[in-house]
């Protein structure tokens, strides 16, 4: 349950990253408060169901799961392809001590992974200027973590914008805390102190939305986390339980259907918003 238990980075050298991550386009460097540099991939995705100015094109900050970093190839194609089929921009950070960042000497822990998901909040609303109610926050197993801290919380040193904000949230196969994955729900009671990422103790606090789709069969983070958590949301969207799926073999098709519905739902609020508003008649808003 500690920092070198809990998170696998994987191993490249930076050939191999030169040969990936920095040859897409999209590839660009953030600074976290402590200093520490990490990549992100940022995919700008031109297909957009809405036809109209004043419905917002959405952009999700994805938390990538252990033991992957987004410097692989197999996570550019997918993030890339996320994109695509529904229609949204996504920013992918990475965290501290992965990919570039472990090859710089950093060691990755629950801390550094706060402060990457923060540096990637403040460069989405601050450089880039996104609103708040534009960007969704997708978490996937062990990126739950990060993604449920910021969605809990109300501001971020350095953004003028709150992630209670944000127009929903995405957890896939998420983690109740670090110790209920691993070893079931007393061990976060008996390792408390060693606990990390117990986002069973912040999803009541997230204001926006929250999707959670989990496998059934799932054995690396059994599906009564992601069930555990959709107890504890405000507003809990209806959930995808996965029968005869595990943890990293969701069929990708399905996820992306899933996802994509979510995101039609974000966007029709924000339609209805939009014909809600005093000056309405005005916009001119339709959607194709």
């Amino acid at each position: 349950m500690g920092n070198v238990l809990a998170f696998v980075p994987p191993n490249y050298d930076v050939e191999y990253y030169d040969s990936t991550l920095k040859a897409r386009q999209g590839f660009l460097e953030l600074t976290t408060s402590e200093g520490e540099r990490i990549p992100a991939f940022h995919v700008r995705c031109t297909e957009y169901g809405w036809r109209s100015e004043h419905i917002p094109r959405f952009t999700i900050i994805y938390s990538h799961g252990n033991a992957e970093d987004i410097g692989e190839r197999e996570h550019l194609d997918y993030i890339e392809a996320l994109a695509c089929h529904i229609g949204a921009d996504i920013f992918s950070y990475e965290y501290v001590g992965y990919s570039l960042s472990k090859l710089e000497g950093k060691t990755p822990s629950e801390d550094g992974c706060i402060r990457s998901i923060e540096a990637a909040w403040i460069y989405c609303t601050e450089e880039l200027n996104i609103p708040s109610e534009q960007i969704v926050l997708y978490g996937l197993s062990i990126g739950s973590g990060p993604t449920v801290d910021l969605a809990s919380r109300a501001k971020v040193e350095g953004s003028s914008q709150s992630p209670h904000d944000c127009a929903g949230v995405v957890l896939q196969s998420p983690i109740e805390s670090g110790a209920r994955a691993a070893l079931g729900y007393y061990s976060s009671v008996a390792f408390y102190g060693l606990d990390i990422f117990r986002n069973y103790e912040k999803a009541g606090n997230i204001e926006a939305p929250v999707a959670i789709l989990h496998g059934r069969d799932d054995t690396t983070v059994p599906v009564g986390n992601g069930m555990a958590l959709y107890t504890m949301v405000k507003k809990p969207h209806p959930p995808l339980w996965l029968d005869g799926y595990g943890h990293n073999d969701l069929p990708t098709s399905i996820c992306f259907e899933y996802v994509g519905r979510f995101i039609g739902i974000l966007a029709a609020n924000a339609f209805a918003d939009v014909l809600a508003s005093p000056d309405r008649a005005c916009m001119g808003a339709s959607l194709t």
